[in-house]
């Protein structure tokens, strides 16, 4: 009997020491984590689920060799979920990251490559930019970077519903599809696609025009003139254009010597606007030179200058008569009459 009191002793301390004891804690798990995606110059908001997350504080850091740690901002969290938010810089290595929490008392569960760290997705071009409504196979190709993820493509117009493409093939340099735009709203929409974690980027412009068009018919003397409309090059006469625009447009039409035409003409819904010209040549000065005119302008100009030095005054002198010169009449008979004078006195 007293042993039966003893082992029934024992046994209620052990049973009351196990019962007293804390419970030792269980590991912690990493059940999904999404997006698992990033990019580099971004921010990502990203919820983590498992079990036995601390409570009271917790962390999450992503890691790979030889760069330094992102460490999260923590915006909730409970036993079964963390939300946080890393912002990613633009100089982070791309690839794939460890995720790792790290709960109050030190110890860590990692998801090996949980995380991936990918260049931005870039939008440069969208062809063609523009479209009819009601037209319900507009075939596109949208070019740009980082989109082989691309798992959505559509247009988006503030208070206006998404129109959505159906997209063809997809590559990480561009994105083919089509879109129907049966009853879709005369807007300009942005383009927006999507990564398969709901990623969103949008870009660039895609404008809806109306389906109310006309035809143009032109034709002209001579033949072979260019037709310009709305100021771009149309083709040359005679020529047909159809899906204009309801509306008015310019007309232009040009011939190389001859005088342009210009005019606006109206076009109308379902209706052919027929415009027949006959161009006027243009009259032209003449381009020969008559051969009396000048043909060139002198370069320089003589010019003489009057001479400021002062010349000596020379004094009178008395002409002298060369030998090819006649003498006087007078001075001759004069010179005579002096001889004989001389002679008649010496004889006496």
């Amino acid at each position: 009997m007293k042993r039966l009191f003893t082992l029934s002793c024992c046994t209620a301390i052990i049973l009351a020491l196990f019962l007293i004891m804390p419970a030792a804690a269980e590991d912690s798990t990493i059940a999904s984590i999404y997006p698992a995606v990033g990019y580099t110059g971004s921010t990502a908001t990203v919820t983590i689920t498992g079990t036995n997350f601390n409570e009271s504080t917790v962390k999450v850091k992503l890691m790979m060799e030889d760069e330094t740690n992102i460490t999260s901002t923590i915006i909730s969290n409970t036993a079964t979920e963390i939300v946080c938010k890393f912002t990613i810089s633009s100089s982070k290595e791309t690839g794939d990251w460890d995720l790792v929490v790290v709960n109050e008392d030190e110890s860590e569960v990692v998801s090996s490559g949980g995380f991936e760290i990918r260049e931005p997705m870039t939008l440069s071009s969208i062809t063609p930019a523009y479209a009819r409504t009601n037209n319900d196979s507009v075939e596109f190709t949208l070019e740009g970077t980082g989109l082989s993820d691309v798992s959505a493509l559509y247009l988006y117009k503030s208070g206006y519903d998404n129109v959505s493409a159906t997209l063809d093939d997809v590559d990480d340099e561009s994105v083919t599809g089509v879109f129907d735009l049966t009853d879709i709203a005369l807007k300009t929409y942005k383009v927006c696609i999507l990564d398969s974690y709901g990623t969103a980027e949008c870009d660039l412009s895609f404008e809806i025009l109306s389906d109310a068009v006309g035809t143009l018919e032109v034709t002209s003397t001579p033949n072979g003139a260019s037709v310009y409309i709305d100021n771009a090059l149309a083709g040359t006469t005679p020529l047909s254009v159809d899906d204009l625009d309801v509306g008015s447009h310019k007309l232009i039409i040009k011939y190389s010597g001859y005088t342009d035409y210009s005019q606006f003409v109206k076009i109308t819904e379902g209706d052919t606007t027929s415009v027949t010209v006959t161009l006027a040549a243009t009259t032209t000065a003449p381009t020969s030179v008559p051969t009396t005119a000048p043909t060139t302008v002198p370069t320089t100009i003589s010019v003489t200058r009057k001479s400021t030095t002062a010349i000596a005054t020379p004094w009178p002198t008395t002409a002298t008569p060369t030998e090819a010169s006649p003498v006087d009449p007078l001075l001759a008979l004069t010179a005579a009459g002096a001889v004989g004078l001389c002679i008649a006195l010496r004889k006496r």
